[in-house]
């Protein structure tokens, strides 16, 4: 059984070394008929696959990075999230506490605030709700505390 698997690996190896031989012979013959030829070196297909090899490591290199800075996004989604939905609660406390007229929610905002409250889903449409709870509705809450 060893000298199979022996055998069955020296074959894969030479045919490895084989490979690497004609890619190299194939590269030789390729840069020899474009000089020969006249082309441009631009026209080169070693030079061709040379850039194809350096626009797909960089192409991975991009889908890393953009696959750490969406991880990054969400998590400073959920933590603007989390932070929201405190202070929502905290406000909430305090007009439960005070002798403050509660001004009930309106429809925007009390969507706004069941979307704070869920972090199953984080869509596009969560964004523009939470773009509707504008600086005027934060206002009048804020100002509704102060009372």
């Amino acid at each position: 059984m060893e000298t199979t698997v022996d055998k069955l690996e020296a074959m894969f190896l030479k045919s490895e070394a084989d490979l690497e031989y004609i890619e190299k012979r194939l590269k030789l013959d390729f840069m020899n008929s474009t000089a020969e030829n006249g082309c441009p070196a631009k026209e080169n297909p070693t030079v061709m696959l040379e850039n194809l090899k350096t626009i797909k490591a960089k192409h991975s290199e991009l889908c890393s990075q953009v696959k750490a800075i969406s991880a990054a996004q969400k998590e400073s989604m959920n933590s603007v999230r989390n932070s929201l939905n405190s202070v929502m609660e905290l406000m909430q406390q305090l007009q439960k506490t005070s002798d403050v007229e509660v001004v009930p929610l309106t429809e925007s905002q009390q969507q706004c605030a069941a979307l704070l409250r869920s972090a199953a889903s984080h869509s596009t449409a969560e964004v523009g709700c939470v773009g509707a709870c504008d600086q005027k509705q934060l206002q009048m809450d804020s100002s509704a505390c102060r009372r």
